[in-house]
């Protein structure tokens, strides 16, 4: 169980008047498809359960040892008239500045509504795969995840408790085969996820309460999506976490930031390093030590001597465009204390944390010394945006292991750059949570990032070129005919039919669309192996039949 500092819990006395105090809800689930078991909330935090106070981002999953604590999005924006609006979270001791639901057409979220939407929509591929097997597509068929999801337009949307939500904004993401902005799951229609696993919620920043940094809310609306894949790859090891920011206040923002803070606990939470990748725009978390809980009497939910190094890698930002990348805005951290370097307690606190300034606004700055001499972030140092640059196998470099600083329970915010968020406008931003495999060689003096960033490669590769999804049992085969293949499904230029066996007579194939139009396309034969041509065919769902001698059998392939 994380312990924290009296002075937090004396702040949430000070700060959380009784006008003030709204209920937060407690609805939360898992990203679990892969390596990794990580527990996100309806607030917008993830990592941790507020009710017991412990850690709940387990990896390897089933081990009962965890690699994070709690993590939130931070944002910041000044108004026309230079005011600062501030949202962000840590442990909720002083409130919540993010809930559960859309704002309105005013910009606000009332509780009513806030609990409506107190709830996180999840669905697997395989979910979709069987749904898209169905013959017949009605409310007792179709499965819940699917009939229900917040599509705008759905008639069978249902929030927390079972409330039916009337969506008339985009919300959840889908697929639209027939064009019309509806989302309609009777008509064959499904989620558009992400990944193996997608778990979809909203939140906003304007709703019963904004107590949390005690500043002006902004009006913004949070789309977010996290997802992950199955793959028996390192792409195990990896969960994406999608933000869509879109401020629906009245007001343009100028130097708006966004960010992600992060309490990244390697099992025992007071022995911990951080650095930064500048490459990869990743935050690390390593070991201060070989022997992860040891100056802590080994509790149960440390590592011992094989350790993994975690990171958070933000794979998209407001300012990228195509292969180009910026760099992140700052990297930075602050002390469990209520220093000038301490935790955050006033809005522009918060706000600063963002742009590499402590509580004061004194800019971080690089200490270091060289190899073993005592080096911190802040002093009379050169400014800087990114603290703990190095690497710490490279002992010329700055690195808390180089610097043989006391390891500690470490906390760090990476953001974006600054950049306009004009009224009705929308940003885009993906961080990937990442973490390696317990090694032996993870914890300082040993320690090196090239595990990490191989790591990090990884989520970087398969968010910008996504793995086709697997289709069951193993095989590119979806609703196949009785002993023929077709495959990919979904399919985007070619779809391949293969009889294996033995043909009983001429084969032929013929495509049509959902309303039973014959659709004239290139097919090539080899053999017993035919390939279509749908490249010209827009994006839906499409039937093909197959008729060899006196067999003619019927399936269902999507084209993407």
């Amino acid at each position: 169980m994380k312990k924290f500092s009296p002075l937090i819990l004396l702040a949430s006395v000070v700060f959380c008047s009784p006008a003030q105090a709204q209920t937060p809800f407690h609805t939360f689930d898992f990203v679990d498809i892969n390596n990794i078991n990580a527990r996100v909330m309806v607030h917008g935090d993830m990592f941790w359960n507020p009710d017991s106070g412990a850690a709940s981002c387990e990896f390897p999953k089933g081990s009962g040892k965890h690699i994070n604590f709690a993590s939130a999005i931070w944002m910041s924006g000044y108004d026309a008239g230079g005011g600062l609006h501030v949202s962000a979270q840590t442990y909720r001791q002083t409130g919540n500045d993010y809930w559960p639901g859309p704002l309105d057409a005013s910009d606000t979220l009332t509780n009513a509504t806030s609990f409506k939407w107190a709830h996180i929509w999840k669905v697997n591929r395989t979910d979709i795969q069987y749904f898209q097997s169905l013959s017949i597509w009605d409310t007792t068929t179709v499965p819940a995840n699917i009939l229900t999801w917040p599509g705008k337009g759905n008639t069978h949307a249902k929030g927390n408790a079972g409330y039916l939500l009337t969506i008339t904004n985009d919300m959840a993401p889908f697929v639209d085969l027939n064009g019309n902005g509806t989302y309609e799951p009777l008509l064959g229609e499904y989620p558009d996820i992400k990944g193996d696993q997608a778990l979809w919620w909203v939140f906003s920043d304007n709703g019963p309460a904004h107590n949390a940094t005690h500043g002006k809310p902004l009006g913004v609306e949070v789309h977010t999506m996290a997802y992950a894949y199955k793959r028996c790859t390192l792409i195990d090891n990896v969960i994406y976490f999608d933000y869509n920011i879109m401020n629906r206040s009245p007001r343009n923002y100028t130097n708006f930031r966004i960010g992600l803070w992060d309490d990244m606990d390697l099992g025992y939470s007071y022995d911990d390093y951080i650095g930064y990748d500048s490459t990869h725009r990743m935050g690390i978390t390593y070991n201060g030590t070989t022997d992860d809980g040891g100056i802590g009497g080994h509790p149960a939910n440390s590592y011992g001597t094989h350790i993994p190094t975690a990171g958070i890698t933000l794979v998209s930002l407001p300012g990228d465009s195509g292969p180009a990348i910026v760099p992140a805005g700052s990297y930075t951290s602050y002390n469990n204390d209520f220093s000038s370097y301490g935790n955050p307690v006033t809005d522009t606190q918060y706000s600063n944390y963002l742009r590499s300034e402590n509580g004061l606004g004194i800019h971080f700055t690089n200490t270091f010394g060289g190899p073993g001499q005592p080096c911190l972030s802040q002093g009379s140092g050169p400014a800087t945006n990114y603290i703990y640059t190095g690497d710490p196998s490279d002992t010329n470099s700055w690195s808390e292991c180089n610097c043989k600083n006391i390891p500690g329970d470490r906390r760090f915010i990476i953001a974006s750059n600054d950049f306009a968020l004009p009224s009705e406008s929308s940003q885009h931003l993906v961080m990937a949570l990442v973490t390696t495999n317990p090694l032996l060689s993870n914890g300082c003096p040993t320690a090196k990032f090239d595990s990490i960033k191989t790591v990090a490669d990884t989520a970087w590769y398969n968010y910008h070129n996504p793995p086709l999804p697997i289709p069951p049992s193993g095989i590119a085969n979806l609703n196949s005919i009785k002993n023929v293949l077709i495959y990919p499904n979904p399919a985007h230029d070619k779809l391949i039919i293969e009889n294996p066996g033995t043909s009983i007579g001429e084969e032929t194939i013929s495509i049509y669309n959902t309303i039973g139009q014959l659709l004239h396309l290139p097919v090539s034969k080899s053999g017993n192996r035919m390939e279509a041509d749908i490249s010209t065919l827009p994006v839906g769902l499409y039937l093909i039949r197959y008729h060899n001698g006196e067999v003619l059998q019927t399936a269902k392939f999507m084209k993407e």
